[in-house]
């Protein structure tokens, strides 16, 4: 079955509210599937309880360079050339920035969306999540081998005992967790209950969390890619800290970077910021925080040096072949090395500090896993390099 073609919520008539035609209405039910996403992507405040991200008193200038794009030629999946607009408009598109040797050359809003709107960045949270916690680990206010049980009791005898901080930011931790979206009676599709559903999970995360009891490997053995895995290193934050997870973020990422755009986290049905994916912000401030991370500081150096390769290979080199894992960070070994953050339904922060470049696209997919999708983006993204460079 063909991919549904692009639609814009506004032209599509897709809101909230009983003025809204029935099969047209988003609802707590339906705002994560096609095409209601189109519209809730960009208004989850509207839907989910939600918090403030506490950014810089003033959003930091980005400078302008606009570059001409209309000539960048690349094939697709199918071999067929298409231009950079065709690879836009067919990709789901909400925003896209491509920052350049500290400015943006290239910027575009579609599908209702504005400089000014915070976008859902699902998993990028995770990411994000990871660099408050790296940055708190260099600055030694937590230690990379803290033992999960230790400051969250709660999961003393759940299958995290035994794990370390480092082991759920490297996601090294051996829990066994089902992450098959596809699979509709997978582990992640009942475990988001703890994000959305109060009804079925009224205490959140945590208590969800307690009840991952199956392992797969020893702590340390193997990478695999779990989204629990981001809560349950957020609620070590948490307490080790004494703080929130949005004024961890804002003091140690958001404000330094410069963000100051509305920015709000999602929370779960615990009215705790959901770290696996609960962050909604602008492509702007996507493209401040890439300017901030390619200065490049001792952090920043560690995350694209990258984690176990060995690790990752055995539990995802069909996968990502080339890539590692650390601190909730992708990375792309392959020359030229990249960090890279994605989220569902096509968001990614793909960034590029040996060429001072970084791509950061929003989106509204049909389907939430990215994989079939990569393969066009690494050929958009290596036809767009080889333009600047």
């Amino acid at each position: 079955m063909s991919a549904p073609s692009p639609i814009d919520w506004r032209e599509a008539g897709l809101g909230i509210g009983e003025t809204v035609p029935e099969d047209r209405r988003v609802t707590g039910a339906n705002w994560r599937t096609w095409p209601f996403n189109r519209w809730a992507f960009q208004h989850t405040r509207m839907l989910v309880p939600s918090v403030p991200l506490a950014g810089a008193d003033a959003p930091a200038p980005l400078a302008e360079h606009p570059a001409d794009l209309s000539g960048l030629r690349f094939a697709d999946e199918n071999g067929e050339v298409i231009d950079w607009e065709t690879y836009i408009a067919s990709t789901y598109t909400d925003a896209m920035i491509v920052l350049h040797r500290g400015a943006v050359i290239f910027e575009t809003y579609r599908n209702g969306m504005t400089a000014a709107t915070p976008h859902h960045l699902f998993s990028v949270t995770k990411s994000i999540v990871g660099l408050v916690a790296e940055r708190l680990i260099a600055e030694g206010a937590v230690a990379a081998d803290l033992p999960t049980e230790a400051v969250v009791p709660e999961l003393g005898k759940s299958a995290f005992a035994g794990t370390t901080l480092r082991q759920l930011l490297d996601m090294t931790d051996g829990i066994a967790f089902d992450e098959d979206y596809a699979n509709l009676n997978s582990d992640v599709h009942r475990y988001s209950a703890s994000y959305w559903t109060p009804e079925v999970a009224p205490g959140g995360t945590l208590p969800v969390l307690a009840t991952l009891s199956r392992r797969e490997a020893a702590p340390g053995g193997v990478f695999r890619y779990r989204t629990p895995i981001a809560d349950a290193a957020a609620w070590v934050l948490r307490r080790a800290t004494g703080r929130s997870l949005a004024s961890l973020v804002s003091e140690h990422v958001w404000r330094p970077a410069g963000c100051g755009d509305a920015a709000h986290f999602l929370l779960d049905t615990g009215g705790h910021e959901i770290a696996g994916s609960g962050l909604n912000a602008t492509a702007r401030d996507l493209a401040r925080l890439a300017r901030f991370l390619m200065v490049g500081g001792p952090v920043e150096k560690a995350l694209i040096a990258g984690g176990n390769r060995a690790l990752f290979a055995a539990g995802a080199a069909n996968m990502r072949p080339d890539h590692s894992y650390r601190g909730f960070w992708w990375v792309n070994h392959a020359p030229p090395a990249a960090l890279m953050a994605m989220g569902v339904y096509g968001q990614r922060l793909h960034i590029e500090p040996e060429n001072d470049l970084a791509i950061i696209r929003l989106a509204s997919t049909p389907l939430p896993s990215n994989i079939a999708s990569d393969p066009l983006h690494m050929r958009a993204f290596t036809a767009l390099r080889d333009h600047l460079l």
